[in-house]
């Protein structure tokens, strides 16, 4: 509140200053005054008065009185403009004199962690106990034993066997009642085992290939996998021949990218009654049922549903199953799954 007083005198002593109390005016200064004797028209100079606005003697209308100046105003606006602005500038003082300001953050300082010392062990003086062996479970001194025919001996770790395997022995000590030391050996057998042999289908997942040798190259010889692809519900089937009554002279063949000795094959087929040969060879395949390089391994006539067929033993790499005739209805003649079955290492 002292510098909002301060202000306002300031302001007071500033309009005195410009204003003073008894003006003296120059010699010869006139104050201009609006009054009924100084106003004449200005058309035929006759008086007239204040609120009057027409000459009486001539018509001519008289110029309006003369407004206040703007002068008093602007100086009353400067001074509520400079009051106002101290009185802000003295709250906004209040404002901040009132606020106090946030104390500085003190840091509290921590002693280090104590650590426990160090305390150096002194050396091990003490000598270690001396080993000793646990008892063992004695062993006989003379045992015999027959594998196979053979027989062995624990005298001296020798042994002997008559028959073709072979067997090792492995000498062990041990001790009796009495505590002395006896000598002995154990046998165990060392014939290598025989590998397992289990019979197993070759031609499931292996590349099945249409045979026409005398098919026109635009035939559709149809999709020959379905052979192989373990489902019966799915079929090769043979083109539609042209002449019904001619034989169909064509097939499937298996590739099994290597030879196999090969025991027995199964043909599944939803058209019974065809009739068949089986056919391998151990490179090619040959160009025509006619060349050298196929072996005549078996025929059938008259196929039923599933057909098995025994092998001879001799290893083929191809195996091809070649219609000669169609079933007695006339049907294309087809073939749901072809089976090779071999002897095969488990």
């Amino acid at each position: 509140m002292r510098r909002i007083g301060v202000v306002a005198s300031c302001v007071v002593r500033l309009q005195t200053r410009l204003v003073p109390a008894n003006p003296v005016f120059p010699i010869g200064y006139r104050c201009r005054m609006d009054s009924p004797r100084e106003r004449a028209c200005p058309s035929c100079g006759a008086p007239a008065a204040t609120p009057q606005r027409w000459c009486l003697d001539c018509g001519h209308e008289l110029p309006g009185p003369r407004r206040p100046g703007l002068r008093p105003a602007v100086g009353i606006a400067t001074t509520l403009a400079v009051l106002v602005g101290a009185a802000s500038a003295g709250g906004y003082t209040l404002l901040q004199d009132d606020k106090q300001p946030p104390p500085p953050p003190t840091t509290v300082a921590q002693a280090p962690p104590a650590t426990a010392p160090t305390v150096a062990l002194p050396p091990a003086t003490q000598e270690p106990a001396p080993y000793t062996p646990a008892p063992s479970t004695p062993l006989p001194s003379t045992s015999s034993s027959s594998t196979g025919g053979g027989t062995s001996s624990f005298d001296g770790g020798s042994s002997s066997s008559s028959s073709g395997g072979s067997t090792g022995g492995s000498t062990g000590t041990g001790s009796s009642n009495d505590g002395s030391l006896q000598q002995g050996t154990q046998t165990r057998d060392t014939t290598p085992r025989q590998p397992q042999f289990a019979v197993s289908d070759i031609a499931l997942g292996a590349a099945a290939v249409a045979y026409a040798p005398y098919a026109a190259p635009d035939v559709d010889l149809g999709d020959p996998s379905r052979v192989v692809d373990g489902s019966t519900r799915t079929a090769w089937k043979a083109p539609a021949a042209a002449d019904p009554t001619a034989p169909p002279q064509l097939g499937v063949y298996v590739d099994l990218a290597g030879k196999e000795k090969i025991r027995k094959l199964v043909l599944e087929t939803p058209t019974p009654g065809m009739s068949i040969e089986i056919y391998g060879a151990t490179s090619g395949p040959p160009a025509s049922i006619t060349d050298p390089g196929w072996d005549h391994l078996a025929s059938r006539s008259g196929t039923a549903a599933e057909t098995a067929i025994k092998l001879p033993t001799q290893p083929y790499r191809y195996v091809l199953v070649w219609i000669v005739g169609a079933p007695p209805d006339g049907a294309r003649p087809a073939i749901s799954e072809l089976s090779l079955l071999s002897l095969q290492p488990e």
